[in-house]
């Protein structure tokens, strides 16, 4: 990492840790929001754009995570850090099921069958009523840590920022490491990934252990800030707009993560007049970022870099044989 990124990023946490004391409490909301979105968009990440495994189904892991941890903290009096991390490991389990087809089919195949385990999970909360609440619902509490409980935004604010930067450096690491590597290769090349050793059964059951253990604490931690619980928060719609965050912020990328969580937060603010038209304007946007910045919001900086860097092909006359000729 140049200096540069480290200075930019350095100057990114200290307004993240700042923003809770300058914004006033809704706008708090809203930042607690794009933090768990943002801890979705690195489980995205690591699936989709590092492993290339297409998965539209992933508000079922969502909706385990937040009912799963919701559960135990209202009805059996589990803690909120338990609860939250049981939460993760109830939808890990499930990711490890979902890992099955994956080792057999691929592409709009696997789409497909991530589809489908998102649907019977959606149809399974909305008829479980005696333990999720069914079409009613469930309320839940606000959390407490070690004790102490956390009333307002704020304050479960920097909950949510510790657990995202904990997963910013997992994700960071993985990326780095020899097993990143072997998920790109098999991104690029399963028989050629196979051919020089990387196991692609155990790579693929960890990345979408990882990716759904993740979004079950994201899901966790979204029922705890939002204190009702609705199957309707769980569609094939969120599913989309998991995938969509990554798209427009930059699959890959850990900043288009964060870009791409704030987007699916902070549009909906903005679109609240178009109705029913909301889905068309994403749509259109998600088009035109395809076909005109396919490296998502978070790749421009790059872009401009590009436009402005002098041709290295290049070479003044002056430089050739010292002489000019």
């Amino acid at each position: 990492m140049s200096l540069n990124s480290k200075l930019v990023y350095a100057v990114l946490l200290a307004a993240i840790l700042i923003a809770p004391v300058l914004t006033p409490g809704y706008v708090t909301y809203i930042l607690c929001a794009i933090g768990i979105y943002y801890i979705v968009g690195l489980a995205m990440n690591v699936l989709v754009a590092q492993a290339g495994q297409i998965s539209i189904g992933h508000a079922a892991f969502w909706a385990l995570g937040a009912y799963g941890a919701s559960i135990l903290d209202t009805r059996f009096g589990v803690t909120f850090e338990i609860a939250i991390f049981c939460g993760g490991i109830l939808a890990a389990v499930f990711g490890f099921v979902v890992a099955i087809p994956a080792m057999r089919v691929q592409g709009h195949y696997l789409a497909i069958a991530t589809l489908a385990f998102s649907m019977v999970i959606e149809r399974g909360l909305h008829e479980w009523e005696s333990v999720t609440g069914g079409r009613s619902g469930m309320f839940v509490p606000r959390p407490s840590v070690l004790g102490v409980e956390l009333v307002s935004d704020a304050s479960y604010y920097y909950v949510i920022v510790l657990v995202s930067l904990i997963f910013t450096w997992i994700i960071y690491n993985i990326q780095r490491a020899p097993s990143g590597r072997a998920l790109q290769a098999l991104r690029l090349s399963p028989t050629a990934a196979s051919s020089c050793g990387v196991n692609r059964r155990k790579s693929l059951v960890t990345v979408f252990v990882l990716s759904a253990f993740m979004t079950g604490i994201s899901g966790g931690l979204f029922a705890h800030l939002v204190g009702y619980l609705s199957v309707s928060s769980f569609t094939l719609a969120v599913s989309l707009s998991f995938i969509t965050m990554i798209v427009i912020g930059g699959a890959g990328r850990l900043m288009g993560a964060f870009i791409g969580a704030a987007f699916v937060t902070v549009m909906p603010e903005f679109m609240r007049g178009l109705a029913e038209a909301q889905m068309v304007a994403y749509g259109v946007i998600l088009i035109l970022v395809i076909l005109f910045i396919p490296e998502g919001l978070a790749g421009i900086p790059r872009r401009i870099g590009l436009l402005w860097a002098p041709s290295r092909g290049s070479v003044p006359l002056s430089s050739k044989n010292g002489d000019g000729r």
